[in-house]
């Protein structure tokens, strides 16, 4: 599965290539697409140029077809179009009075401010959809729309972020080097689990992270009701890591809880974190957002690190606009629907600020 860079790397290594004879359609995209040399006016290419591209990786993440209104019906229907761009989207144009909603398309290369740079196919400067050539365009008008396909994540592009994952033995076995080659830096691992037995990848995820000089730390998710019970679950995190230093987050967020209201809610957190600081660990909290807003106290935000579950509409890509802040909030986990290379399925995805 590519990711964004493939593809744009890809489509643009593309730039310069012509139909030959001029006028006549007849272009390695269409030729690929069709099974044959094709010819005429009846086989305009910006779409298969799209659809090639895209088809060189597996799975291939666009509808073939070489109809543009096609293609933006089956983001549409399959819930992935959008009205604001990303790079590596697929952008849809109508350039003429025809009955069809789009008449050509391209690839998202960049974006800055109320201008897009594409890639596209079939297009030239004196000719917007039907030009004969591949080329990067500058475009601020005409714009339908833009479908999204669903990459696989990659490595970050913002410096001040180190990437990483949360883990289970939910995530099987996980290719440490393939992780690592896609940008991931550090994992939480899963602790103990209610009953306070050893997740069954814990061991095994461990070593990983030290094998490859990943930075790592460790999460218990809280059951507890009571001081007693926080208690004994900081016991079993502290007897499983046996002096093996790691931060320690707290994990609260179980529907139990709110009930008993925000000062017992601190207790059991203080609880927790006093058991494993007691022991030399250092601890933190992780919650979502909303948990953050209504069930912490202002004496857990002022004292202690914070880690935020905040997805927004959860596509597996991080949007700044719903990034958590806090005095102590140092971590974000922006979604739980992350693909990422040596893990097979979703996985959650984090920032360290």
């Amino acid at each position: 599965m590519p990711t964004v860079k493939d593809v744009l790397d890809l489509a643009e290594a593309q730039v310069g290539i012509t139909e030959y004879p001029p006028e006549s359609n007849n272009v390695l995209y269409n030729t690929e697409y069709y099974g044959h040399e094709v010819w005429g006016a009846a086989y305009p290419w910006c779409c298969t140029f799209v659809w090639w591209v895209f088809a060189q990786f597996k799975p291939c993440l666009v509808w073939k077809t070489a109809s543009c209104s096609e293609l933006g019906n089956w983001f549409k229907n399959n819930s992935k179009w959008y009205t604001q761009p990303k790079v590596g989207d697929v952008v849809f144009f109508k350039f003429s009075r025809n009955d069809n909603w789009t008449n050509h398309v391209g690839i998202v290369k960049s974006i800055n401010g109320n201008m897009i740079e594409t890639i596209e196919g079939n297009t030239s400067v004196n000719s917007d959809s039907n030009g004969g050539a591949v080329m990067i365009r500058q475009r601020t008008s005409n714009i339908v729309g833009y479908g999204r396909p669903e990459y696989i994540s990659e490595a970050p592009v913002i410096d001040t972020y180190q990437y990483g994952i949360d883990v289970s033995e939910y995530q099987g076995n996980i290719d440490f080097d393939k992780i690592k080659e896609a940008g991931i830096r550090f994992m939480c691992l899963r602790s103990t689990k209610k009953d306070m037995s050893v997740d069954k990848s814990f061991e095994r995820n461990l070593q990983g992270c030290i094998k490859n000089n990943l930075d790592y730390s460790c999460y218990k998710y809280a059951y507890a009701t009571t001081h007693e019970q926080a208690r004994q679950e900081a016991h079993s995190v502290i007897e499983l890591l046996k002096d093996r230093k790691m931060p320690i987050w707290y994990d609260l967020e179980d529907k139990s809880l709110p009930p008993f209201g925000k000062d017992a809610i601190e207790g059991i957190a203080l609880a927790f974190i006093g058991e494993c600081k007691d022991a030399g660990y250092e601890a933190g909290i992780y919650c979502n957002k909303n948990w953050y807003d209504n069930y912490i106290n202002q004496y857990l935000k002022d004292k202690f690190m914070f880690w935020i579950a905040r997805y927004g509409k959860n596509t597996g890509y991080l949007d700044e606009k719903y990034k958590p802040t806090g005095k102590n909030v140092i971590a974000w986990q922006y979604t739980s629907k992350g693909i990422v290379p040596g893990i097979e399925g979703y996985v959650d995805l984090d920032v360290l600020y």
